[in-house]
């Protein structure tokens, strides 16, 4: 009588663990006016160093991070004469006691002659995260 209810218990609870342990975490932030929506997983946050600001300067320079973002264009194609046009050094949403912070990096490219403008976040290890801009919503 109660096996059926057992079974489909169990399975749920299966369910619901494994798929929330593939779920990124979304950090939303704003770099000027854009708001960046970031997709990290909570595991390459917890790899990457922790960081105190009135410690001294980062684990993760910004050579180390100038030479990552160069590394990332020669290895995606579709990135075409792009410049860095901003970086800025933001801590981790709900992760600031942990110490853990990443840099947002702003790049334009032109593409068929318009300048568009593509998001990476870089954590203190030189792990990628995946960035984009918000689009504008419709009213």
């Amino acid at each position: 009588m109660y096996k059926p209810f057992i079974a489909t218990l169990l399975l749920l609870a299966s369910a619901g663990s494994a798929n929330a342990a593939n779920w990124p975490l979304e950090i939303i932030d704003h770099l000027d006016e854009t708001k960046i929506v970031v997709y990290v997983k909570e595991a390459d946050i917890e790899r990457a160093p922790a960081w105190n600001p009135e410690a001294g300067a980062p684990p993760f320079t910004l050579g180390d991070l100038l030479r990552s973002v160069s590394e990332w264009e020669k290895k995606n194609a579709g990135v075409t004469r792009a410049s860095i046009r901003k970086i800025e050094l933001k801590p981790i949403l709900h992760h600031e006691k942990q110490g853990r912070w990443y840099y947002l990096v702003q790049l334009r490219e032109q593409r068929e002659g318009k300048a568009a403008d593509r998001y990476l976040a870089v954590l203190m290890n030189g792990t990628m995260a995946a960035a984009i801009a918000e689009p504008a919503s419709y009213k």
